[in-house]
């Protein structure tokens, strides 16, 4: 089992990256956490990884033999899009992902959820920025996933993520 989880901030990649992971037992990688490395001094609390130390740890987890990656598709991770069995594309509502964008937010300035950056309302503000990147489709991804539409899950709804859910932790268990 090889899968790409994308798509947009707020849409669940995350979540559903864990709880597939936790159902299946197959290894799960927040590429957030192989592009940035904390560093308290930095304004965002984090700090990027060299080009090399990145591909090298990205490489790494592509040469396992099942997979779980999750990220907002950037086009330095486009081999895992190659050798992914199914990618799946998180695409909820904008207001869906804009309500959970300030829940999370939230939970991470009062300290209840980790992150791997510091939860100024500079990162509020980027989410933002970056949620309407995607809607206007700057951000690239819908480009990015297109030589891949045969491999790819458009999921719009809690009830489609479940679903998904479901028929992926039967498969592992059979």
């Amino acid at each position: 089992m090889k899968i790409y989880i994308t798509g947009p901030v707020g849409s669940g990649k995350s979540t559903l990256a864990d709880r597939l992971a936790a159902a299946t037992g197959t290894p799960c990688f927040h590429l957030d956490e192989v592009v940035h490395e904390p560093d308290p001094a930095a304004r965002w609390g984090n700090r990027r990884r060299p080009e090399a130390e990145r591909d090298a740890r990205f490489a790494s987890a592509l040469a396992l033999p099942a997979w779980i990656v999750e990220d907002a598709g950037r086009a330095c991770f486009a081999e895992g899009l190659r050798q992914a069995g199914r990618i799946v594309l998180l695409d909820p509502p904008p207001l869906v992902r804009r309500a959970r964008i300030v829940r999370r937010w939230l939970r991470q300035r009062r300290g209840a959820e980790p992150c791997l950056y510091r939860p100024g309302f500079f990162v509020l503000r980027a989410m933002f920025r970056w949620s309407r990147a995607y809607e206007r489709g700057e951000d690239g991804l819908r480009a990015r996933l297109a030589p891949f539409a045969a491999k790819t899950a458009v999921l719009r709804t809690g009830r489609e993520t479940e679903a998904f859910l479901k028929r992926a932790a039967d498969v592992t268990k059979n």
